[in-house]
């Protein structure tokens, strides 16, 4: 009877995964459960096989690259439409007015239900998390839509609250999908495939208001017409769907051989005990902090006071697009640091972000010059169109600037995925990053609507990101690890085979 129950219990556990041999020798030598022991320990655990279509091997729908495409599509789908609505300026609209309250809205919401959204995405799961997620983004720009007929300001208020409610389970299930699904030596390339599939949407969505405003040229009062905030609206909703496809991530295997997480059985209130407990343990998290202030609060100065008070519709429209097709190949050079380099993790981690240090503060000091010869209060006859002989080389400044964002982004997230594998811990990470980057934004869009110079504005953006980059080194020095999995007495030490291990189960 005993052994039967033991078996029961050991495929409940495994969840119809098959099991190589080093898992029965990883679990007698650890003294664990062999399916915690597919958590920690490298090749317990045999890949999904290839599979045969019109003649084409191809990966299973269960193989976590395809999982972090489809992760990226509801990306592409959902928050890169709304990028598409802020790339374009004060949301399309005549001025930065409506934006600034609705943002301001949107992330007071979001940085409060970040506190529980780690919480809710080890409680309900992943799928639940990501459809909830994209809901709001569509309400959003459905209020927008609304607004060009009605002047209802209200009503876009409520649209940015329930955005920014969505938005913090979207982000922390994002954050914690993306960071999770990789074995530690591909977790830049994971980063990179998500991030520039949810660009490539940046650049579709992009083409949505070229395309609708191209003919129109200052003769459309500086606001987007309906049609732009209907695509976008109906693309958000068909990103919000997609969350639902994801595979279930306790049925995930990593490259490496591993599984991505156990099915959890606890509680909700035990869910939030165990987040803060993330926090508890490693206070040094503290150092992270600057770098999630900073990562979105230079997007308030550059739609604002740069892009929407330069250029007419359509010069923001094609700035939008040929800033998202730069954030799809920026993320393959930050992965050549990251993933590539001949040396072990903490030096990548060190190298990649010297990288970034000096692509970010190249840019900002051309930046100055833009900010120094940018005239506010043009009227839309006034403003720099595609056309113009001095077009190209402000448009450019705004692709670099584009180009930094997903630099920057990248960075942090491969970075968060370095701290641990397991996603209880990563989705708290992922949603301290989202956290303080929308108290961030809500400082930010405050300042603006106040009327705070651009000045100010593009001194402490660039403020900011020096900074946050700077703060992580105490972290890469002291805390990160070059891996945080088990190797067991018997195997290699070196960089490729996960070179220091000193992560015990008990400490999971």
């Amino acid at each position: 009877m005993d052994i039967e129950n033991t078996h029961s219990s050991r495929d409940a556990g495994l969840q119809g995964l098959s099991l190589t041999a080093k898992a029965d020798q990883a679990a007698e030598k650890l003294h664990k459960d062999e399916a915690e022991i597919t958590q920690y320990v490298v090749g317990t655990v045999e890949l999904p096989h290839k599979i045969q279509v019109l003649g084409f091997s191809v990966l299973p729908y269960s193989h976590p690259r395809i999982q972090a495409c489809l992760l990226g599509l509801i990306l592409f789908m959902t928050v890169g439409m709304y990028n598409v609505l802020m790339s374009l300026g004060g949301a399309g609209q005549q001025t930065a007015y409506l934006s600034d309250i609705s943002n301001i809205a949107l992330y007071t919401v979001f940085s409060v239900f970040c506190l529980i959204a780690p919480a809710c995405i080890n409680y309900f799961g992943l799928r639940p998390t990501l459809f909830f997620g994209g809901l709001g983004y569509a309400a959003y720009a459905a209020s927008l839509w609304c607004y060009n007929y009605t002047g209802n300001v209200p009503f876009v208020v409520f649209g940015g609250c329930w955005c920014g409610l969505s938005a913090a389970f979207l982000w922390t299930a994002e954050g914690a999908g993306l960071t999770s699904f990789a074995s530690e030596d591909k977790k830049g390339l994971y980063v990179s495939i998500v991030w520039s599939i949810y660009q490539v949407g940046l650049v579709i969505g992009a083409a949505i208001p070229v395309g609708q405003n191209w003919d129109t040229g200052d003769n459309n009062n500086s606001r987007v017409n309906n049609g732009t905030y209907i695509g976008l609206m109906v693309l958000m909703l068909l990103g919000a769907c997609l969350g639902a496809a994801m595979y279930p991530w306790h049925k995930i295997v990593r490259e490496d051989g591993t599984r991505v997480t156990l099915e959890r059985q606890k509680t909700f209130m035990e869910e939030v005990r165990l987040s803060g407990q993330v926090i508890s343990r490693n206070r040094w998290i503290i150092f992270f902090f600057p770098m999630c202030w900073a990562v979105n609060f230079f997007g308030v100065y550059q739609s604002n006071d740069f892009n929407g008070v330069v250029f007419t519709v359509r010069g923001r429209a094609l700035n939008a697009f040929m800033s998202g097709v730069a954030q799809v190949f920026a993320p393959w050079i930050t992965y050549l640091f990251t993933d590539r380099l001949p040396v072990n993790r903490r030096k990548r981690a060190f190298w990649a972000l010297v990288y970034v240090f000096i692509v970010i503060n190249a840019v900002w000091i051309g930046g100055y010059w833009g900010m120094k010869n940018t005239r506010s209060g043009l009227d839309e006859a006034d403003r720099l169109d595609v056309f113009d002989h001095n077009y190209g080389w402000w448009c450019f400044l705004f692709v670099m600037y584009g180009f930094t964002d997903a630099t920057y982004n990248c960075y942090a997230y491969w970075f968060i995925g370095a701290l641990s594998n397991d996603p209880a811990e990563l989705s708290v990470y992922a949603a301290l990053y989202r956290l303080l980057n929308a108290l961030c934004m809500v400082v930010g869009y405050s300042l603006d609507y106040t009327g705070y110079s651009k000045e100010f504005m593009f001194g402490c953006s660039w403020a900011f990101l020096t900074f946050g980059m700077l703060s992580v080194l105490p972290i890469l020095k002291y805390w990160l690890k070059d891996t945080n999995m088990i190797v067991l007495a018997d195997e290699p030490t070196t960089p490729e085979a996960h070179d220091e291990v000193k992560v015990p189960l008990e400490g999971k």
